[in-house]
């Protein structure tokens, strides 16, 4: 019995390695990637394919020219339509929905139940009350809690999400180093290449 859980403790260890820290390779191409970063005007882009399921990684950090630093997953709002695989879109106040389109990073702040965000202002039509909206970059514990992917499986959806970019608490930390390395960085949510 003893060893049967010590191959399981060293099994769980090896999925949760090898799934937050071996990147991912199903990623945009370098190329796809470089016009990216041309057409923000930006040298580190975060993207974010909400064509893909949210248990997948979906959200790719790029540094021009042609370098993935980081992939991770990344919950979408819970408005609208939106299931576990699919997000609504919705520029709306009080929607609860993903937006589309280009963001600026603005700053570091603190929501109101305590967790550190990336403030954005959105530079589309497609996401222009971001501000209003109160779209941020913020960890949540949803995608945290989860070291390793579930093939077939999604996160649920909930309140984690309410149009937000809700990442892992590891995802959050690169991305707030890169941001105060270079404040020019921008996200790119899209849906599909």
């Amino acid at each position: 019995m003893k060893k049967f859980l010590i191959f399981f403790l060293f099994l769980f260890v090896f999925l949760v390695v090898w799934n937050r820290y071996v990147p991912s390779h199903n990623h945009p191409d370098n190329e796809i990637m470089n016009e990216m970063c041309d057409k923000v005007n930006a040298t580190t882009i975060i993207a974010v394919d909400f064509s893909r399921p949210s248990c997948e990684d979906r959200l790719y950090i790029f540094r021009s020219p042609g370098a993935i630093i980081y992939t991770g997953p990344v919950l979408h709002g819970c408005g609208g339509k939106s299931t576990p695989r699919t997000p609504e879109f919705s520029n709306q106040i009080g929607s609860n929905c993903s937006s589309l389109g280009v963001y600026e990073l603005t700053g570091t702040s603190t929501m109101s139940n305590g967790y550190p965000c990336i403030t954005l202002r959105g530079l589309s039509k497609t996401n222009s009350n971001a501000a209003a909206r109160h779209i941020y970059i913020h960890p949540s514990i949803r995608v945290s809690l989860l070291p390793f992917e579930i093939y077939g499986a999604c996160f649920p959806l909930t309140n984690s999400s309410k149009g937000c970019f809700a990442v892992s608490y590891q995802a959050f930390r690169k991305i707030k180093e890169l941001f105060e390395k270079d404040p020019k960085i921008k996200i790119y949510a899209y849906c599909g290449t």
